[in-house]
């Protein structure tokens, strides 16, 4: 990884007119490993509930098999986002697992209600330190280590993926749990049934406990549990 980028990375500080608009931000993140169920849920939140909007997150990565530049992502030119990271333009920056660039800005995020974006753990970390109206964290949670291996097969079938990568996404999981397990401010959402799911997910959206918040942090212990044991 260019240590030259994670410096820029670490010490990124947006300017004053971004700063200014950040006070009007509500954001509802949700986190988990790769084929959770995030987008899934936020997409049906939008879809049910007009309090609830999408942010399009932007990133240097190569759009994946199946991904729409625009709307899925934002697939930006690394050089660009580094000249923007320099300039103080972006509200927040992250660095990916392998070292892709992750960002927003100011005018993706709507000018009222609950803007929802997935977020890695380091964005999570960052959003914290922000001057944001309002931050909420969602993990997703699949019902079962079981059904979240199923998912994470087609999703790596659809995109056409090698053992190298599927690997990543793994130790990826394994990165996502621990942070969430970790973390005193996460509420844990169980997707076991989409409408359920998408429920629990308007809950912390609005500063409630999600339903089965027990339960679903219980089963993520037990996720990360059998991922350990597959080591």
């Amino acid at each position: 990884m260019d240590t030259g980028t994670v410096e820029l990375v670490e010490k990124y500080k947006p300017n004053l007119d971004v700063l200014r608009a950040m006070k009007r931000i509500e954001l509802l993140a949700t986190v988990g490993p790769s084929a959770s169920g995030k987008t899934t849920l936020m997409n049906r939140l939008v879809d049910s509930d007009p309090n609830f909007a999408m942010v399009v997150d932007e990133t240097t990565r190569v759009a994946r098999r199946g991904e729409a530049d625009g709307v899925d992502f934002a697939f930006r030119r690394r050089e660009d986002v580094l000249t923007e990271m320099r300039n103080g333009e972006l509200v927040q920056v992250a660095l990916g697992p392998n070292g892709d660039i992750y960002c927003t800005r100011a005018d993706s995020y709507p000018e009222k209600g609950i803007s929802l974006l997935a977020l890695v753990p380091a964005a999570v970390r960052e959003f914290r330190r922000l001057p944001i109206k309002k931050f909420q964290a969602a993990f997703i949670v699949p019902a079962s280590y079981e059904l979240w291996q199923s998912w994470l097969h087609k999703q790596a079938e659809a995109g056409g993926w090698d053992e190298t990568k599927m690997a990543g996404r793994v130790a990826e999981a394994r990165q996502s749990y621990e942070f969430a397990l970790a973390d005193e401010r996460m509420e844990f959402v169980l997707n076991d049934d989409v409408e359920k799911a998408t429920t629990r997910l308007r809950q912390v959206g609005l500063g409630e406990a999600p339903d089965d918040g027990i339960k679903a942090r219980q089963t993520a212990e037990e996720n990360y549990q059998k991922l350990i044991d597959q080591k």
